[in-house]
Order: structure tokens, then C-alpha cells, then sequence
């Protein structure tokens, strides 16, 4: 009897000390969750000598840290990407309106005749129309970048696109003593692409070499690619390793106040319709290249 006192007696301390050891690795365990919640911590939890059941549910509680994790860095990519468009689609939205603002002013001078007029209305249509068009792209752009998502492919005329996007900034440049000279051909070019894509990646190039650029922005055609071609400011030196990454900038961009999202938006587009895009820069002429090959449809 007094054998079995003991064993017993035995078995109550044995467990007790267990209890104690769960309830010390529960309380060390809800302490580490508080301080991750808390951004205390940046690590996973440990166990302290706890029973094989405490040790299995602190893996699966690290297995859902680092899921968490994961997804949170996956939010925060899809946010910033977002945010990025919402940057560069509000600056490229002032450049139509700012030129209808603009021709809307010379109408209201009362100096032009009937037909100046009638050209003049023509003209800030156009660009109202386009602003239309850039607005409406906003939402098809952050639902692909957000989703990840494929963008919408159809049929589209490259040579019309690229036109386009050189009339809408031939007043820019013109106003700042330089001219677009657009040699590609006589040669329509086709493509399976997304327009409203393709036209940001003209846009942005442009709007890039007159931003950053000096002289003339040539932009001519080398078998299945287009390559824009400007001249650098003097003493201007690229790092063409960083020149598509985000907010990269030269130091005469920074004093331009330039948010260096031009050539990244380029580069990401780009990248989703499969056309291929790289830099060079040599004896002061800056080049980029755009490799349609994989999307053209006649050469």
C-alpha cells in the first residue's frame, strides 16, 4: 500500500512538473505571438523544452509566420505597383490637357480666322479624346498590375500607335527648339499587343527624351525593333545596369523633379506584352531599344 503511495505520489509530481512546463512554454509562446503582432519581433517562435505536441504546434505556427509573411510582401509589391501607375498615369494625364488648355487659350484670343479655328478645335478634340483614353486605361492598368494578370491582346496597328504618340508631343518639342524625326518606313507595322499599353511605352519614351534628352529624338526602325535615340545632356553619365529600375534618376533628373517611373512603367509594359526593351549609350547619343519580334505579325 504504502509502495503504491509513493508511486502515485511520484506520478502527481511528475505531472505536475509537466503542467508547469506546458503552461511556462504556452505563456513564452503567446508572449512571442504578441510581440510579432506588435512588430516587436521579426522572427519565428522556439521551443524551450516543450512536449512533442507544443514543438508540432509551434512548426505549424511558424509555417503560418512565414505564410503571412509572404503574403504580406505580395500585398505590398501589388500596392506599390499600384501606386506607381496612380504616379505616372496622373503626371501623363496634365500633358493633353495642359496642350487643349493651350489651344483653347489661342482660340480665345479672338486673333485666328475661321479655318485657324476650325483646326485649332480639331486639334484640342484630339488631345481631349486621348485624355479620355488615359483616363479610362487608369482602371485596366491597376487591375492587371494588382491581379497580376494578363492584359488584353488583340490586333493593332503599331505604325498608327507610334504616329500618334509623336504628334501629341510634337508641340513639346518644337517649343523647346527640338523636333521628333520619326523614320521607320513606309511599311505598316502589325502586331498582337494591347494598345493602350503600347501607347504608354511610346509615351513614356518620348516624354523621357525631352525630359532628359537634348537635340533631336530619332526614332527609326531596325528590323523587328524601334529604336529612339536622343542626345545627353553634356557631363551626364547613365548607369545603364539601373536604367529601367524604379525611381533611378541621374542627378540633373532630380533637379527636373523627376520621380525616375518613366523607363520602369516602359520596362514593366513591356515585360507583359513580351516585346523586348534594353539600353545603350554611346558617344553621348542614349538608345533604347524595343524588340518586337515575339509580337509582330509582318516584317
Amino acid at each position: 500500500m504504502l509502495i503504491a503511495v509513493i508511486i502515485l505520489c511520484i506520478a502527481v509530481v511528475i505531472l505536475t512538473v509537466i503542467v508547469i512546463l506546458e503552461k511556462r512554454e504556452i505563456r513564452s509562446i503567446a508572449d512571442a505571438l504578441a510581440k510579432l503582432k506588435d512588430g516587436r519581433s521579426g522572427g519565428t517562435l522556439h521551443s524551450h523544452g516543450g512536449s512533442r505536441e507544443t514543438d508540432r504546434l509551434i512548426s505549424e505556427i511558424n509555417c503560418l509566420i512565414a505564410d503571412l509573411r509572404l503574403q504580406k510582401e505580395e500585398y505590398e509589391r501589388k500596392r506599390h505597383q499600384t501606386d506607381q501607375m496612380v504616379t505616372n498615369i496622373s503626371h501623363d494625364l496634365r500633358t493633353p490637357l495642359t496642350s487643349a488648355v493651350g489651344y483653347v487659350d489661342l482660340l480665345r484670343s479672338g486673333t485666328l480666322d475661321e479655318e485657324e479655328q476650325r483646326r485649332e478645335l480639331e486639334i484640342i478634340a484630339e488631345r481631349l479624346d486621348r485624355l479620355q483614353r488615359l483616363i479610362d486605361s487608369f482602371f485596366e492598368f491597376s487591375k492587371v498590375l494588382s491581379s497580376g494578370g494578363t492584359p488584353e491582346i488583340t490586333r493593332v496597328n503599331v505604325t498608327a500607335i507610334l504616329e500618334e504618340s509623336v504628334a501629341c508631343a510634337y508641340d513639346n518639342f518644337e517649343e523647346n527648339g527640338r523636333r521628333i524625326d520619326l523614320s521607320i518606313g513606309d511599311c505598316k507595322i502589325t502586331a498582337s499587343a494591347n494598345a493602350i499599353m503600347l501607347t504608354r511605352i511610346f509615351d513614356n519614351l518620348i516624354s523621357n527624351a525631352l525630359k532628359h534628352g537634348t537635340g533631336d529624338l530619332k526614332i527609326t526602325r531596325d528590323g523587328t525593333a524601334l529604336i529612339f535615340s536622343n542626345g545627353l545632356p553634356q557631363g551626364e553619365t547613365i548607369d545603364i545596369d539601373r536604367i529601367f529600375d524604379e525611381f533611378y534618376t541621374t542627378d540633373i533628373s532630380r533637379t527636373k523633379g523627376s520621380t525616375g517611373l518613366g523607363l520602369a512603367i516602359a520596362k514593366q509594359f513591356s515585360d507583359l506584352l513580351s516585346i523586348g526593351i534594353s539600353a545603350s549609350c554611346e558617344n553621348g547619343i542614349f538608345s533604347i531599344r524595343l524588340e518586337l519580334k515575339d509580337i509582330i505579325e509582318n516584317n
